[in-house]
């Protein structure tokens, strides 16, 4: 029943303009931004900001009834949710790497696997506090009390540059002595904490929701 969900969510709310230009845009970033890995990282902040969209598409379509009335558990519903938040994740990399690698490849460079694994892996952190951080509350109270929880994640990852920087919490030179599997590690962790945490509130929290 998740993945039969995870289909009906997708046809839903993913054919959509306002679902497909944000992956557009992640194709501009990828050729204005000379940086290599500037898309990835894109791609990763527009699934944040997309990861409220089926919760808009719930309450303009009443489908929050159709849930309660559906031969569905609370937790098949969170899941399948978090499936098509992460199908979308994975089509916005995938275009964000061939954009990359394009742009790369047009400007006789080369982009090194390790580096796009280290993108990649920064990318998984912040899709999975994106998760953490707004997926409860958005199951809990919906999109339209929830939805300026877009922008925590953003802020939050702002935030906490300002405050290593302002405090000098973090060392330029330490930072460039770090092995980078040891980066990538606390990044795919963060992420997987993230996600996990995030999921387990979001079932705990709508279980308890009354939906009408």
């Amino acid at each position: 029943m998740t993945l039969a969900f995870t289909r009906l969510d997708v046809m839903s709310w993913f054919p959509r303009r306002q679902t497909l230009l944000p992956l557009a845009f992640v194709v501009v970033v990828g050729l204005v931004l000379p940086i290599p890995g500037m898309a990835i990282v894109a791609a990763a902040f527009v699934t944040s900001l997309m990861l409220s969209a089926p919760f808009l598409g719930d309450e303009r379509d009443h489908l929050d009834t159709l849930y309660g009335i559906l031969p569905l558990s609370r937790r098949a519903v969170v899941i399948g949710r978090l499936l098509s938040i992460l199908i979308y994740g994975v089509i916005a990399m995938a275009i964000a790497t061939v954009t990359t690698l394009a742009v790369a490849a047009a400007r006789g460079a080369t982009v090194a696997p390790e580096f796009l694994g280290i993108c990649f892996a920064a990318a998984f952190a912040v899709m999975g506090i994106a998760v953490g951080v707004q997926l409860p509350v958005l199951f809990r109270v919906g999109y339209s009390r929830g939805r300026l929880m877009v922008y925590a994640p953003a802020l939050l990852l702002a935030a906490a540059a300002w405050a290593s920087q302002a405090f000098g919490l973090v060392d330029g030179d330490l930072i460039g002595t770090i092995p980078p599997a040891l980066g990538l590690s606390v990044c795919v962790a963060v992420g997987v904490v993230g996600i996990v945490v995030g999921t387990i509130l979001a079932v705990r929290l709508y279980s308890t929701r009354e939906l009408r």
